[in-house]
């Protein structure tokens, strides 16, 4: 089993949440640190930048759900998914987090606005 990261349509009560991680292990709310988040489209992407943080919640998935969830990022175009350190109530644990791997066109979410509503 993997754990993943996510911070936007994929959270409780989202668009794609149903759908794709709604049979997952809910593990609890998370952040990453050093990691700051854009409106990039009519959805959010996080971007490395020291000093910010980003809220969302981390789930335990088989490997069929991540191959699924990799299609519905487009893994290796709009995002990359990366292991980086989630802090998951308290403790540091390594998940996978999708990283948006194109240009910023929309503005930056402050911590205090997120997670993502959009």
């Amino acid at each position: 089993m993997d754990k993943v990261f996510v911070y936007g349509t994929l959270m409780k009560g989202r668009k794609y949440h149903r759908q794709y991680l709604s049979q997952s292990t809910f593990l609890g709310k998370a952040e990453v640190r050093d990691f700051a988040m854009y409106a990039v489209s009519s959805y959010p992407g996080i971007v490395p930048e020291i000093g910010e943080k980003v809220k969302g919640e981390v789930y335990e998935v088989d490997k069929e759900t991540l191959t699924r969830v990799d299609l519905l990022e487009d893994a290796g175009s709009l995002y990359v998914r990366k292991t980086v350190d989630v802090l998951l109530e308290g403790q540091v644990i390594p998940a996978w987090v999708y990283i948006w791997n194109r240009k910023i066109r929309g503005g930056k979410i402050s911590y205090e606005a997120q997670p993502w509503k959009g």
